[in-house]
Parts: C-alpha cells; sequence; structure tokens
C-alpha cells in the first residue's frame, strides 16, 4: 500500500469530482465521473455507486483501478485495487452520507454500492518534467 500524502488528500477532498478508470479482463477501459467519494485513511479512498454498470461489470472481472483528479496545475493519480461493498455495517456508515447529501440537493438518489479502493501507488499529474513521477 502506499500512503497518500496530506496534500493528495487535500485536494481529492476538495476537487468536485474525479475520473474512475476500469477495465474488464480483456483491457476494455471505461472511465466515469464520480463526485461522492471521501478519504478513508491514508491508503483508502471511497467512491459511491449511483450509476456503476459498465464500471461495476469490469470491476468483478479486474479489481485494478485507478483514479484522476487536478484542479489547476495541481494533479494526481492513485492507483489500486477496488474493493465493493453493497451490504452490511461498513456500507450503510457510507450509504447514510451519501443519501443526505443527495437528499440535501433535492435529489431523489440512493447509493447502492460502493468501491473501497486500496492505493498501491500515487503519481504527479501536474505539468512540466515531474509529470508522472511516483510519490508513493
Amino acid at each position: 500500500m502506499a500512503i497518500m500524502s496530506a496534500e493528495v488528500q487535500e485536494l481529492f477532498k476538495k476537487v468536485p469530482d474525479v475520473v474512475f478508470s476500469t477495465a474488464r479482463a480483456d483491457g476494455q477501459p471505461n472511465s466515469c465521473i464520480v463526485g461522492m467519494k471521501t478519504v478513508i485513511d491514508d491508503e483508502t479512498v471511497y467512491l459511491s455507486d449511483q450509476f456503476f454498470k459498465k464500471t461495476l461489470a469490469n470491476i468483478q472481472e479486474n479489481p485494478k483501478v485507478s483514479i484522476v483528479f487536478w484542479e489547476g496545475i495541481e494533479a494526481y493519480e492513485l492507483y489500486g485495487t477496488v474493493r465493493y461493498v453493497n451490504e452490511g455495517p461498513e456500507f450503510e456508515a457510507q450509504k447514510a452520507w451519501v443519501d443526505a447529501a443527495f437528499e440535501k440537493m433535492g435529489k431523489p438518489i440512493k447509493a447502492k454500492g460502493g468501491c473501497f479502493v486500496h492505493i498501491e501507488s500515487v503519481f504527479s499529474s501536474k505539468p512540466g518534467p515531474q509529470a508522472g513521477e511516483q510519490l508513493a
């Protein structure tokens, strides 16, 4: 596992959306935008599933994923392994805040599952000579 620095965690929390990329077992990629997300700890983030179709099928075939996020020139890529949950106390705790956030927005959307992504590496995507450097 890789430890996300405080700067990486802060930007992850701050940006409204992240790009979540998965791939089928045959390598066919898929990316989607996820707005309901949180940092669990230094090595784990959570992405809520309201609409995953291809994404869910992909992670059931291949649990390796990436997450990209940026603001201005600050940009990071996280690589990790996903564990999907849709029941139990761990899921219910995440579902509670997601459902409450959608209710506050006046949207009748409910979380149907979610991905705990255990971070294995962190890369800089900041433009310039350091682009692509592994940070953790």
